[in-house]
Protein backbone atom coordinates (compact mmCIF):
# COMPACT_ATOMS: atom_id res chain seq x y z
CA UNK A 1 0.00 0.00 0.00
CA UNK A 2 2.82 2.42 0.89
CA UNK A 3 4.60 1.61 -2.38
CA UNK A 4 1.37 2.39 -4.23
CA UNK A 5 1.17 5.84 -2.61
CA UNK A 6 4.85 6.48 -3.32
CA UNK A 7 4.35 5.79 -7.03
CA UNK A 8 1.40 8.14 -7.10
CA UNK A 9 3.42 10.89 -5.42
CA UNK A 10 6.19 10.53 -7.97
CA UNK A 11 3.73 10.79 -10.82
CA UNK A 12 2.10 13.86 -9.25
CA UNK A 13 5.49 15.55 -8.89
CA UNK A 14 6.26 14.90 -12.52
CA UNK A 15 2.90 16.44 -13.41
CA UNK A 16 3.49 19.45 -11.07
CA UNK A 17 0.31 18.68 -9.13
CA UNK A 18 1.77 19.71 -5.76
CA UNK A 19 -1.51 19.96 -3.78
CA UNK A 20 -2.48 16.42 -4.54
CA UNK A 21 1.07 15.36 -3.82
CA UNK A 22 0.73 16.75 -0.29
CA UNK A 23 -2.57 14.95 0.20
CA UNK A 24 -1.08 11.62 -0.79
CA UNK A 25 2.03 12.29 1.33
CA UNK A 26 -0.14 12.95 4.37
CA UNK A 27 -2.13 9.82 3.58
CA UNK A 28 1.06 7.80 3.48
CA UNK A 29 2.12 9.19 6.88
CA UNK A 30 -1.28 8.38 8.35
CA UNK A 31 -1.03 4.82 7.07
CA UNK A 32 2.41 4.43 8.64
CA UNK A 33 1.13 5.75 11.99
CA UNK A 34 -1.90 3.46 11.86
CA UNK A 35 0.37 0.53 11.08
CA UNK A 36 2.59 1.33 14.06
CA UNK A 37 -0.42 1.66 16.37
CA UNK A 38 -1.84 -1.64 15.18
CA UNK A 39 1.52 -3.35 15.69
CA UNK A 40 1.76 -1.92 19.22
CA UNK A 41 -1.78 -3.03 19.98
CA UNK A 42 -1.07 -6.54 18.77
CA UNK A 43 2.13 -6.64 20.81
CA UNK A 44 0.30 -5.45 23.94
CA UNK A 45 -2.41 -8.03 23.35
CA UNK A 46 0.19 -10.77 23.03
CA UNK A 47 1.97 -9.64 26.20
CA UNK A 48 -1.30 -9.50 28.14
CA UNK A 49 -2.23 -12.92 26.84
CA UNK A 50 1.13 -14.34 27.95
CA UNK A 51 0.70 -12.72 31.37
CA UNK A 52 -2.77 -14.23 31.73
CA UNK A 53 -1.45 -17.66 30.81
CA UNK A 54 1.31 -17.35 33.41
CA UNK A 55 -1.16 -16.19 36.04
CA UNK A 56 -3.61 -18.99 35.34
CA UNK A 57 -0.83 -21.57 35.39
CA UNK A 58 0.42 -20.23 38.71
CA UNK A 59 -3.08 -20.39 40.19
CA UNK A 60 -3.51 -23.95 38.92
CA UNK A 61 -0.27 -24.93 40.64
CA UNK A 62 -1.33 -23.03 43.73
CA UNK A 63 -4.58 -25.02 43.73
CA UNK A 64 -2.58 -28.24 43.76
CA UNK A 65 -0.32 -26.93 46.53
CA UNK A 66 -3.34 -26.05 48.67
CA UNK A 67 -4.88 -29.49 48.14
CA UNK A 68 -1.66 -31.19 49.21
CA UNK A 69 -1.47 -28.91 52.24
CA UNK A 70 -5.02 -29.82 53.21
CA UNK A 71 -4.19 -33.53 53.13
CA UNK A 72 -1.19 -32.97 55.38
CA UNK A 73 -3.13 -30.66 57.68
CA UNK A 74 -5.81 -33.30 58.27
CA UNK A 75 -3.14 -35.88 59.01
CA UNK A 76 -1.31 -33.62 61.49
CA UNK A 77 -4.61 -32.60 63.09
CA UNK A 78 -5.39 -36.23 63.86
CA UNK A 79 -1.95 -36.62 65.43
CA UNK A 80 -2.55 -33.51 67.54
CA UNK A 81 -5.90 -34.84 68.71
CA UNK A 82 -4.16 -38.03 69.87
CA UNK A 83 -1.48 -36.00 71.63
CA UNK A 84 -4.05 -33.83 73.42
CA UNK A 85 -5.79 -36.98 74.68
CA UNK A 86 -2.44 -38.34 75.89
CA UNK A 87 -1.63 -35.08 77.68
CA UNK A 88 -5.07 -35.09 79.30
CA UNK A 89 -4.48 -38.65 80.47
CA UNK A 90 -1.11 -37.64 81.94
CA UNK A 91 -2.87 -34.72 83.60
CA UNK A 92 -5.31 -37.11 85.29
CA UNK A 93 -2.46 -39.02 86.96
CA UNK A 94 -1.18 -36.11 89.04
CA UNK A 95 -2.51 -37.07 92.46
CA UNK A 96 -1.11 -37.71 95.94
CA UNK A 97 -2.67 -41.16 96.19
CA UNK A 98 -0.96 -44.30 94.95
CA UNK A 99 -0.71 -44.71 91.18
CA UNK A 100 -2.95 -47.27 89.56
CA UNK A 101 -0.52 -47.69 86.69
CA UNK A 102 2.84 -49.40 86.81
CA UNK A 103 6.10 -47.57 86.24
CA UNK A 104 6.29 -49.06 82.76
CA UNK A 105 2.77 -47.87 81.94
CA UNK A 106 3.54 -44.38 83.18
CA UNK A 107 6.70 -44.27 81.06
CA UNK A 108 4.67 -45.34 78.05
CA UNK A 109 2.16 -42.58 78.77
CA UNK A 110 4.93 -40.00 79.05
CA UNK A 111 6.40 -41.21 75.78
CA UNK A 112 3.14 -40.42 73.98
CA UNK A 113 2.96 -37.03 75.70
CA UNK A 114 6.45 -36.08 74.53
CA UNK A 115 5.42 -36.37 70.88
CA UNK A 116 5.24 -32.91 69.29
CA UNK A 117 3.55 -32.92 65.87
CA UNK A 118 3.62 -29.73 63.82
CA UNK A 119 2.31 -28.61 60.45
CA UNK A 120 4.67 -27.09 57.91
CA UNK A 121 2.62 -26.30 54.79
CA UNK A 122 4.29 -25.68 51.46
CA UNK A 123 4.18 -21.97 50.63
CA UNK A 124 6.67 -21.85 47.76
CA UNK A 125 4.17 -20.87 45.06
CA UNK A 126 2.22 -18.56 47.34
CA UNK A 127 5.42 -16.75 48.28
CA UNK A 128 6.25 -16.36 44.58
CA UNK A 129 2.82 -14.85 44.04
CA UNK A 130 3.33 -12.43 46.91
CA UNK A 131 6.91 -11.48 46.06
CA UNK A 132 5.98 -10.69 42.46
CA UNK A 133 3.16 -8.41 43.59
CA UNK A 134 0.69 -10.51 41.63
CA UNK A 135 -1.74 -10.82 44.54
CA UNK A 136 -2.64 -7.14 44.25
CA UNK A 137 -3.28 -7.64 40.51
CA UNK A 138 -5.83 -10.41 41.02
CA UNK A 139 -9.30 -9.51 39.80
CA UNK A 140 -10.97 -12.07 42.06
CA UNK A 141 -11.49 -9.98 45.21
CA UNK A 142 -12.65 -12.95 47.27
CA UNK A 143 -9.50 -14.89 46.40
CA UNK A 144 -7.38 -11.86 47.24
CA UNK A 145 -8.99 -11.47 50.67
CA UNK A 146 -8.62 -15.18 51.40
CA UNK A 147 -4.91 -15.05 50.57
CA UNK A 148 -4.41 -12.13 52.94
CA UNK A 149 -6.37 -13.95 55.64
CA UNK A 150 -4.25 -17.05 55.07
CA UNK A 151 -1.09 -15.00 55.51
CA UNK A 152 -2.30 -13.54 58.81
CA UNK A 153 -3.29 -16.93 60.19
CA UNK A 154 0.03 -18.48 59.15
CA UNK A 155 1.87 -15.77 61.09
CA UNK A 156 -0.33 -16.56 64.07
CA UNK A 157 0.40 -20.27 63.70
CA UNK A 158 4.16 -19.68 63.61
CA UNK A 159 4.00 -17.73 66.87
CA UNK A 160 1.89 -20.38 68.60
CA UNK A 161 3.98 -23.19 67.15
CA UNK A 162 7.19 -21.64 68.47
CA UNK A 163 5.74 -21.43 71.98
CA UNK A 164 4.45 -24.99 71.72
CA UNK A 165 7.88 -26.27 70.75
CA UNK A 166 9.45 -24.45 73.68
CA UNK A 167 6.99 -26.07 76.11
CA UNK A 168 7.83 -29.50 74.74
CA UNK A 169 11.55 -28.85 75.16
CA UNK A 170 10.99 -27.76 78.75
CA UNK A 171 9.30 -31.09 79.58
CA UNK A 172 12.16 -33.08 78.08
CA UNK A 173 14.72 -31.00 79.99
CA UNK A 174 12.80 -31.47 83.23
CA UNK A 175 12.66 -35.26 82.82
CA UNK A 176 16.40 -35.28 82.10
CA UNK A 177 17.07 -33.50 85.39
CA UNK A 178 14.47 -35.17 87.60
CA UNK A 179 13.64 -38.53 86.07
CA UNK A 180 14.75 -41.02 83.44
CA UNK A 181 14.42 -40.01 79.81
CA UNK A 182 15.89 -43.38 78.88
CA UNK A 183 12.95 -45.22 80.46
CA UNK A 184 10.59 -43.02 78.44
CA UNK A 185 12.51 -43.59 75.21
CA UNK A 186 12.28 -47.37 75.64
CA UNK A 187 8.70 -47.05 74.38
CA UNK A 188 9.95 -45.69 71.06
CA UNK A 189 10.37 -48.54 68.57
CA UNK A 190 13.51 -46.83 67.20
CA UNK A 191 15.15 -46.98 70.64
CA UNK A 192 16.67 -50.46 70.85
CA UNK A 193 17.93 -50.42 74.41
CA UNK A 194 16.58 -51.72 77.71
CA UNK A 195 15.42 -49.67 80.68
CA UNK A 196 17.87 -47.84 82.90
CA UNK A 197 19.65 -49.89 85.56
CA UNK A 198 20.26 -46.84 87.77
CA UNK A 199 16.99 -47.17 89.65
CA UNK A 200 15.43 -43.97 88.29
CA UNK A 201 11.68 -43.73 88.76
CA UNK A 202 9.47 -41.42 86.67
CA UNK A 203 6.44 -42.10 88.85
CA UNK A 204 7.75 -39.48 91.29
CA UNK A 205 7.20 -36.86 88.59
CA UNK A 206 3.47 -37.29 89.04
CA UNK A 207 3.83 -35.95 92.59
CA UNK A 208 5.68 -32.85 91.39
CA UNK A 209 3.62 -29.63 90.96
CA UNK A 210 6.30 -28.11 88.72
CA UNK A 211 6.15 -31.03 86.30
CA UNK A 212 2.36 -30.79 86.36
CA UNK A 213 2.66 -27.15 85.32
CA UNK A 214 4.94 -28.12 82.43
CA UNK A 215 2.34 -30.62 81.20
CA UNK A 216 -0.36 -28.00 81.65
CA UNK A 217 1.60 -25.52 79.50
CA UNK A 218 2.05 -27.99 76.67
CA UNK A 219 -1.59 -29.08 76.80
CA UNK A 220 -2.78 -25.47 76.69
CA UNK A 221 -0.49 -24.53 73.80
CA UNK A 222 -1.51 -27.54 71.72
CA UNK A 223 -5.16 -26.70 72.26
CA UNK A 224 -4.34 -23.21 70.99
CA UNK A 225 -2.48 -24.67 68.01
CA UNK A 226 -5.40 -26.96 67.23
CA UNK A 227 -7.80 -24.00 67.21
CA UNK A 228 -5.59 -22.08 64.78
CA UNK A 229 -5.41 -25.14 62.52
CA UNK A 230 -9.21 -25.28 62.45
CA UNK A 231 -9.30 -21.66 61.29
CA UNK A 232 -6.66 -22.36 58.66
CA UNK A 233 -8.55 -25.38 57.41
CA UNK A 234 -11.67 -23.30 56.79
CA UNK A 235 -9.66 -20.78 54.77
CA UNK A 236 -7.79 -23.55 52.97
CA UNK A 237 -11.01 -25.20 51.81
CA UNK A 238 -12.23 -21.86 50.46
CA UNK A 239 -8.92 -21.22 48.72
CA UNK A 240 -9.11 -24.60 47.04
CA UNK A 241 -12.60 -23.76 45.81
CA UNK A 242 -11.57 -20.34 44.46
CA UNK A 243 -8.36 -21.47 42.75
CA UNK A 244 -10.19 -24.47 41.32
CA UNK A 245 -12.61 -22.35 39.32
CA UNK A 246 -12.25 -22.43 35.54
CA UNK A 247 -12.38 -18.66 35.38
CA UNK A 248 -10.00 -17.04 37.84
CA UNK A 249 -11.10 -13.49 37.30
Amino acid sequence: MIKFFRNIRRRLLRENRFTRYLIYAVGEIILVVIGILIALQINNWNENRKADIRKHKLLENLHTEFRDNLTELDSVSREMDKLILSLEEVFDHFKPSQQTKSKTQLDSLLSKALYSPSWRPSEYLLNNLGNSGSIADLKNERLKLLLYKWSRLMNKLRDVDQSTGEKGDEIISYIKQNGSLRNVDVNNHNFRYRRSLLGMDNSNLFLDPEFENHIDDKLFMYQQTRNVLKELRLVLVQLIAETGKKEYD
